[in-house]
């Protein structure tokens, strides 16, 4: 547990206690659920999340959230500090999950609020599709979901400053580059971030739920795809 902590707590210092850039960065998907909670959600959440981490969207909601279930894989051990923080709580559920059998636990619309931030472009993208199909059968109302930009400028402008700023950046050709600065997703092989397509996500999530809005986050006022995250914000059909 204790080398858990360790790595979770450099995560979180190196994400959320950092510059303020990056800190902002980081916390802009937080604060965007909670803003669109203000304005459209009422009380008493029952909140669903995949990829919790250590629980953070939870703290960030507050005492609205009656009900919250939170699933994660763990690799860092975000999930450890996760139920060290809330394991005794009658009121919570935490579960260690590397694929969509995680959820059969829940019954069909047990939850009115789902989430999955920053998520699904960890997911192998065979799963992608059976995850959102589990987050539809268990939710009747809102969802929120936040992924990288990894097209277009923005993707030039990530993989030059992360290779500026930290020395390396995941292995792309030349023509692979190419390709994401053209938003040709196709022609660049998956590895995580490396040839992810938000906009696919976009369009399975739309065959799911009714999409309310597709924004950009952190971006002070441009639009998605010129936006380094990706928020989507959902609702059952």
């Amino acid at each position: 547990m204790a080398d858990a902590q360790e790595l979770t707590n450099s995560y979180n210092d190196e994400l959320f206690s950092g510059s303020a850039l990056r800190r902002f960065y980081h916390l802009a998907r937080f604060n965007w659920v909670r803003d669109k909670a203000d304005k459209h959600l009422d009380g008493d959440l029952r909140l669903i999340e995949l990829g919790c981490y250590d629980g953070r969207l939870f703290d960030t909601l507050g005492p609205r959230v009656v009900e919250y279930a939170g699933l994660d894989a763990n690799w860092s051990g975000g999930l450890d500090l996760a139920r060290a923080k809330y394991g005794s709580r009658k009121d919570v559920t935490l579960i260690e999950a590397t694929d969509p059998d995680g959820f059969r636990r829940f019954s069909d619309r047990q939850f009115n609020v789902a989430a999955a931030l920053e998520t699904l472009e960890h997911v192998p993208p065979d799963l992608v599709a059976p995850y959102l199909d589990q987050l539809q059968r268990v939710t009747r109302g809102n969802l929120f979901v936040t992924v990288p930009n990894e097209l277009g400028p923005v993707f030039l402008a990530k993989h030059l400053g992360k290779k500026i700023l930290y020395g390396g950046e995941q292995a792309y050709s030349p023509s692979e580059v190419l390709a994401a600065a053209l938003r040709q997703s196709h022609k660049v092989k998956r590895d995580d971030h490396k040839g992810f397509d938000y906009r696919d996500v976009v369009a399975e999530i739309g065959k799911r739920f009714e999409i309310l809005a597709v924004e950009g986050l952190a971006s002070f006022g441009l639009p998605a795809a010129l936006s380094p995250t990706v928020g989507i914000f959902a609702r059952s059909r």
